[in-house]
Parts: structure tokens; sequence; C-alpha cells
């Protein structure tokens, strides 16, 4: 039994550097190909709790759903007000509100409108400096 060699001790550590790269592949991979989707469709639930405001001092901005899912109508006032056509008219329409003293401006959309509509409309409205928010809901029956 002489000629029989010793083997050497095999490294007890094993080398997880491939197993790293290929999980920060997958990661950069995932992150690379998904979408963020901000036309999801929320269902806004009737109102629970809080406290009614007084329309009376508030400016009004409608965001209607137009069948077969085309672009919403933005309605400057109540649901009789006069139809804008983008985003920044009905920021100067809130603004010419607000140097009135209406203080507070009320988004209602309907509930066929994408959330991401109503986000599109709200950052917009956000630059106003010292404007307050509030969004319509259905009264619970």
């Amino acid at each position: 039994m002489a000629g029989f060699k010793k083997r050497a001790a095999a490294d007890s550590e094993m080398d997880i550097t491939p197993m790293i790269d290929c999980t920060f592949l997958l990661l950069i991979f995932f992150m690379v190909t998904s979408t963020m989707d901000s036309s999801k469709q929320s269902n806004v639930p009737p109102a629970k709790n809080g406290v009614g405001i007084d329309a009376r001092g508030a400016s009004f901005v409608t965001i209607k759903a137009v069948p077969g899912g085309a672009q919403p109508e933005l309605i400057m006032g109540d649901t009789k007000g006069e139809t804008a056509s983008n985003v920044e008219q009905v920021k100067r329409y809130v603004e010419q509100e607000f140097s009135t003293g209406k203080k507070i401006c009320i988004i209602k959309a309907d509930r066929d409108v994408t959330s991401g509509k109503v986000q599109e409309v709200l950052k917009s409205l956000a630059e106003i400096e010292g404007i307050s928010f509030a969004v319509g809901v259905q009264d619970k029956k």
C-alpha cells in the first residue's frame, strides 16, 4: 500500500460568484423588460368616513370617460362647464378660480377613468402654490 497518494483535502468553501452574477443578470433583465402601467382602472369605493366640503367656495374639475376607450374629457367646472383641450388649460382655469378666492379644487372623475389620467391632472394642479384638493366620491346610500 505504499503506492497510494493521499488526496488533498477539497476546498471546504464553494465559490458562489457565478450564482451572484446570474442573480444580478436576471434582476437587470426583469427591470429592463417590465413596464409600469399607470392606466390601471381603479374602482373607487363609496365614501365611508370624512367631512364634506362646501362646494360654494371650491372650483371643480371633472374628468368624464368617453366610450370606446378614447382620451377622457376634461371639463372645467362641474359637469356643465367648458371642455378643456389639455391639462395646461385646466391649470390656468384653476389658477384663475384660485385668484378669486376659491382655495379648494374638487376633482370629480367617472369610475371608468384610469387612475393615471387623474394623477396627471393632480400633478399639474399641484404646481399651484397654496391650493388644496378634494376628490369627489359617491355618497353611501
